[in-house]
């Protein structure tokens, strides 16, 4: 910067007439002179945007349109004979409508199961799961106006109490399948085999069932749910299975339930360790009389190999 001043200088004093003594006499005087500092403007810089987002505001619901609340209490709960309540009477009409419907659907429910929607308005009971799964119950609700609401969904999940929880199912009725557990290394219809005839509560009352550790009922086996004219289910389960204990799952095809008007019957079975689906299987089962071994389970080593 000092230098290009100075050429600029000696240049307007050339052409002013002076000598080329004065000349160098000024340059010399002018080379002593500090470094003038730039003054010059930088270019611009484009800063961040420090500004606050522009907030976006939420959807207000339409006025006229009815809002459905929907739950299910208690939640979860244990099937076969746990029953629950489908709750609709929290919804409501933000227009000061009155509602006048409260459509209810079971929307989902695990596959064998039968369950339906009990009848009634806002709220609907009993409902009692016999599978276990997730069960989702759909409200519509309907004001005065005949406007309807958005679908609201309940969603309920039927979860296992006991360790074990064996459970079976059959497409066709009319064709009667009957569940059986043996501990090993157990003899069909024994004390050994928990089935119809000797594991239900009822017949349990005289002559119950004792096994594992002689006394202790909490390994001992219950058979809930015996279902002769329908498509099942029938469970059976134990709360606290023996240690080292190994059970086999059997269905036999009951002898004289029907005449053999079926040629195949798809008969699942789902198994239950400790509240979660641990094993299934399907099989196609003709024959009346027939035992066909599905699975073995090994308890303290929580596998499932199936037969």
């Amino acid at each position: 910067m000092k230098n290009n001043q100075a050429l600029l200088l000696l240049l307007s004093l050339t052409a002013l007439g002076c000598s080329d003594y004065d000349l160098k006499k000024l340059k010399d005087n002018l080379s002593g002179l500090p470094d003038v500092a730039d003054t010059s403007i930088p270019d611009v810089v484009d800063l961040p945007d420090t500004s606050p987002p522009e907030e976006t505001a939420e959807p207000i619901p339409d006025p006229t349109v009815p809002i459905a609340v929907c739950s299910v209490t208690p939640n979860p709960v244990s099937p076969p004979f746990e029953s629950v309540t489908w709750v609709g009477s929290d919804s409501y009409d933000p227009g000061g409508g009155t509602i006048v419907d409260y459509t209810w659907t079971l929307a989902s429910f695990p596959i064998g199961s039968t369950a339906s929607m009990p009848s009634g308005a806002a709220n609907r009971y009993p409902f009692t799961p016999v599978l276990a799964g997730t069960y989702v119950g759909q409200l519509v609700v309907t004001n005065d106006s005949g406007l309807s609401s958005i679908p609201c969904e309940a969603i309920l999940e039927a979860v296992p109490a006991e360790s074990l929880w064996v459970e079976m199912f059959w497409e066709k009725p009319q064709d009667d399948m009957d569940l059986h557990l043996l501990t090993d290394p157990g003899i069909l219809e024994t004390r050994d085999d928990c089935y119809y005839s000797n594991c239900t509560p009822s017949a349990q009352i005289f002559f119950p069932m004792d096994w594992g550790v002689s006394g202790y009922v909490g390994d001992n086996p219950t058979l809930d749910l015996d279902d002769i004219p329908g498509t099942g289910p029938e469970n059976i389960n134990i709360d606290n299975p023996q240690p080292g204990a190994v059970y086999t799952v059997v269905v036999h095809d009951y002898t004289g339930s029907t005449s053999d008007v079926y040629e195949d019957n798809q008969v699942t079975i789902n198994v239950y360790l400790d509240g979660s689906l641990a094993w299934t299987d399907t099989r196609a089962i003709s024959g009346d009389g027939s035992y066909t071994y599905y699975a073995s389970i090994d308890w303290t080593a929580s596998s499932i190999t199936s037969l």
